[in-house]
């Protein structure tokens, strides 16, 4: 995302200085229209996915019996996890779905986390493109093998991503897991 809006930016710059040369208003104002357009669609973007994203984070939380905040849900990047320990349930959230599994089905979990390597570019323009895209297909990567990953009885769908970016949080909903599921409820 980072890389299309400073694309889009220095569209906009770019393109904007040319509406002070638009034969009048109404030329100048499509001259600014074709200049951040592209950037205020990005803008909606971002936010609408943001809004869809919390829309059915709280259709999760709906579903496991969870109030949001109470420290036993996380939501990070459109994927998410709620645990209510009356009902001895998990409830997981990626790609747009949730599915609720009681403790037995719950197999394994683990904590991954993953550091993207960067190109160092060679001379030139196209090998500075190039190098740029490969770190930014490395970070994507990076990002795809780093959270919570649970392993559960499914035929489905085996195993589950929670992103968690922070090392802090990983560590704790693994505590968290080895507390309720192994020992039956020991967390306060």
């Amino acid at each position: 995302m980072g890389f299309f809006a400073t694309i889009f930016v220095i569209w906009g710059l770019v393109f904007s200085m040319f509406a002070p040369f638009a034969g009048g208003g109404l030329a100048a104002l499509g001259v600014c229209a074709f200049a951040w357009g592209p950037t205020g669609a990005l803008v909606w973007f971002v936010v609408h996915r943001a809004g869809q994203r919390e829309k059915l984070h709280r259709a999760m939380l709906d579903a496991a019996g969870v109030s949001q905040g109470t420290g036993f849900d996380h939501s990070e990047d459109g994927t998410g996890i709620a645990l209510n320990r009356s009902k001895r349930m998990v409830v997981l959230l990626a790609d747009g779905a949730y599915q609720g599994y009681d403790y037995e089905q719950i197999r394994d979990w683990a904590i991954q986390a993953q550091k993207a390597g960067t190109v160092v570019p060679a001379f030139g323009v196209a090998n500075g493109i190039a190098a740029a895209g490969a770190s930014a297909r490395m970070a994507r990567e990076a990002k795809a093998n780093t959270g919570l990953f649970l392993t559960v009885k499914d035929l489905e769908r085996p195993q589950w991503r929670v992103a968690m970016k922070e090392p802090m949080v990983r560590a704790r909903w693994m505590e968290l897991l080895r507390q309720e599921i192994n020992e039956g409820g020991a967390a306060a």
